[in-house]
């Protein structure tokens, strides 16, 4: 028993498992229509009316099918349509055959809200006025055919068309409130599942890039080039956090897209002076410039190298003999970050521009995938621009 109830259960999940609220609605009511009209039937039988009970088996029947080739088939909209009009056309020929007098029927109100909740709003209204016509019809059939039957008395009638005109507006409003509602929650899913797929993405890409590094930092260290292993791994540390920082920025603001270029970089020299322990005045400055994650990542990693060159090279012990200064400008959809370093020390550009060190490497290597332009140029001290489009 247990066994069968499972299985019972599992069909059911599978019938009605499904994202759309709509497709979820018409199985269900499918569903309730055949137990219903099985129902009406067999109570019919027991009570002696014959004619009635094979009337509800055959739709029973019938609906049946319908359900079976809207399973296979999936035509919301048109198995939508055929199942009310088998619930109106069962409507009129309860109210209208006299001999079914002791079976009342509800006037199906409810079928108008099918209307609004199936279809798109002006196919609604013009099912609904078809709907009005239809049951106006029915009652005036009825009005002239049985004029003693309560039912057609003009009050009668009267009630219906308010109730109608009600039903309508409740409908209108239904929609309003929920339909649209569902289609917003439909488009933001959407842009999350978009999203989320986006940060994987750049989740693996960024990976990806930290393992490179990282492995740069191997062959440099098996080649000879770097010998202070702790150095090594502070650099290493620091090119992560960078990018876990952008990261960090995006959590805490509130558009998903974009991030605070002056916030970012602030808070990132301030951590790189930390891990050397060094208080170099850093100045930093835009315009309230947000740019996206991908960009700013980039640039977070080219700060990052920049910065780390100059506290490391720097041999002044007085910090306030160097000041750096970081600047970005934007120019329509061009975007020109700055980099100065003033200080004493004399820099000889011809050496720093075909150095191959890896973080020049990495900065040349970065701006090129940025499709930007930089150039290098000393005035008091040395100053880096970063030309890109943004």
């Amino acid at each position: 028993m247990k066994s069968g109830n499972i299985m019972f259960a599992n069909y059911l999940k599978k019938i009605f498992f499904s994202r759309d609220h709509k497709d979820i609605m018409l199985k269900g009511l499918y569903i309730s229509s055949i137990v219903i009209f099985l129902f009406l039937g067999i109570v019919s039988g027991l009570m002696g009316y014959k004619t009635v009970l094979w009337v509800k088996l055959s739709i029973v029947i019938f609906i049946s099918i319908l359900f079976y080739s809207y399973l296979k088939n999936d035509k919301l909209q048109l198995h939508a349509i055929l199942l009310i009009i088998v619930v109106e056309l069962d409507s009129a020929y309860v109210l209208l055959d006299q001999h079914f007098n002791n079976f009342v029927t509800i006037y199906p109100f409810f079928i108008i809200f099918g209307f609004f909740f199936f279809f798109k709003l002006r196919t609604a209204v013009w099912l609904t006025l078809g709907h009005l016509v239809y049951w106006l019809v029915i009652s005036e059939y009825g009005h002239v055919f049985f004029p003693d039957d309560p039912t057609f008395q003009a009050i009668s009638l009267a009630n219906i068309a308010v109730c109608s005109v009600i039903a309508t507006v409740f409908a209108y409003f239904y929609y309003v409130s929920t339909e649209m509602s569902y289609e917003k929650l439909e488009n933001a899913n959407r842009q999350k599942e978009i999203l989320l797929k986006e940060i994987h993405h750049r989740i693996k890409n960024n990976l990806n890039k930290t393992s490179s590094l990282i492995g740069l930092q191997m062959m440099n260290v098996e080649n000879g080039k770097e010998k202070d292993v702790t150095e090594v791994l502070r650099k290493s540390k620091l090119r992560i956090e960078a990018m876990a920082m952008v990261h960090d920025e995006l959590y805490r603001t509130d558009d998903i897209e974009k991030i605070n270029f002056e916030s970012y970089i602030k808070n990132l020299t301030q951590r790189i002076k930390q891990s050397y322990g060094r208080h170099i005045p850093v100045k930093v400055s835009s315009a309230d410039i947000y740019l996206s994650l991908d960009v700013m990542m980039k640039i977070g990693l080219i700060i990052n190298e920049l910065l780390t060159n100059s506290i490391k090279h720097t041999c002044s012990d007085d910090e306030v003999d160097v000041k750096l200064e970081i600047i970005l400008e934007k120019r329509e959809n061009k975007c020109i970050l700055t980099y100065k370093q003033y200080s004493k020390e004399s820099v000889d550009l011809d050496t720093l521009e075909t150095t191959e060190t890896l973080g020049m490497k990495l900065i040349r290597l970065t701006v090129k995938e940025m499709d930007g332009e930089i150039d290098v140029s000393k005035g008091p001290g040395l100053q880096f621009n970063i030309h890109f489009m943004c």
